[in-house]
């Protein structure tokens, strides 16, 4: 939409001819109207939505940031398929990234697409679906998420891939659904955008992490819930980032991305009751979140330690500016 400015003719003045006002206000109509459509251009776009797709059943469930959930994607059988190619090699598996302290209760691994006929399809029609080269998601494998009955709860977090880029969207195609006494185990939950979903076998949760300006999205940051420890099985989910570079098609690749956690903040949720008590105590005590973190990862807290809590959170050098603010009371 070109600015209302460069609409209006320019009024003659005593030395400009009308066919003159009339040249430049034109210029200027164009002018306005190219730099509206580089903008457009350079805008992301929604790389979340999936395409209009017949027999699809896809909903939008925010729009700030956005987030769809495609309702069975992927039919019994295909799932079945994909299941029966996630490794029993307890070998296979490595720690998910920046979670090594969580490799007990999460671990994530690859499944190979190329030369299984039925997995390429299932690859292809998510490059379909999503209109985005798969070239480079068909040579590394499908990223897969393991979480083990019991798994506690993931923190709220961004996602991030290992190189620290936040890519423009993820998919989280779900393989099993929750099981145990706790119905809501293992849910994905946007806290801030309002939205949670529940795992059903085949279905696909896609969202956008990255604002209009490209950046992290503030309100694209979830959490997993914890996975009940009477689960019957693990809870298992095909994670697939989507980039967007400048001159380039759209993208899925090969990579697990989730959110790094910092020094300290593992004790904090599942350390021990110490861990767990000096948290808690920095934080009543209105100390910063790198601090509390600090004290945490310590096993005690005195407010008279706070000030060398504080330089060993800067030497780590994985805190942000705000992270060093005094925490409201």
């Amino acid at each position: 939409k070109a600015p209302a400015a460069a609409i209006l003719l320019l009024a003659p003045s005593s030395g400009a001819s009308i066919a003159y006002c009339i040249r430049r206000s034109t210029e200027m109509m164009l002018a306005a109207l190219a730099l509206s459509s580089a903008l457009a251009a350079t805008a992301p776009q929604d790389l979340a939505r999936p395409a209009p797709i017949a027999g699809l059943d896809s909903a939008q469930l925010s729009a700030s940031p956005n987030i769809w959930l495609t309702h069975g994607f992927l039919p019994p059988e295909l799932v079945a398929h994909v299941r029966s190619k996630v490794p029993t090699d307890e070998g296979a598996y490595s720690p998910c990234i920046g979670q090594v302290d969580e490799f007990d209760s999460k671990k994530c691994t690859f499944v190979p697409v190329k030369g299984d006929a039925i997995i390429e399809g299932v690859v292809a029609k998510v490059g379909q679906a999503w209109d985005v080269d798969i070239a480079r998601l068909s040579a590394g494998g499908l990223p897969i998420i393991r979480y083990l009955p019991g798994a506690p709860p993931v923190g709220k977090h961004g996602d991030e891939d290992r190189h620290g880029v936040v890519p423009n969207a993820t998919l989280v195609m779900y393989l099993t659904e929750a099981t145990g006494g706790d119905a809501s185990g293992g849910r994905t939950v946007f806290p801030e955008a309002g939205v949670t979903v529940t795992p059903l076998p085949g279905s696909v949760l896609s969202f956008q992490n990255v604002d209009e300006r490209g950046q992290a999205h503030p309100l694209a940051r979830h959490l997993v819930s914890a996975v009940p420890a009477d689960a019957v099985g693990d809870r298992l989910v095909v994670q697939i980032p989507i980039a967007h570079q400048a001159g380039v098609r759209p993208f899925a690749y090969a990579e697990h991305v989730s959110g790094n956690k910092k020094p300290g903040e593992h004790e904090s949720l599942h350390g021990t009751a110490a861990q767990k008590g000096a948290y808690q105590a920095a934080i009543a005590a209105g100390m910063s979140i790198a601090v509390a973190f600090m004290a945490a990862k310590a096993g005690k807290f005195e407010t008279g330690d706070a000030a060398a809590l504080e330089e060993q959170a800067k030497q780590t050098g994985k805190f942000l500016a705000e992270d060093f603010s005094a925490a409201k009371k």
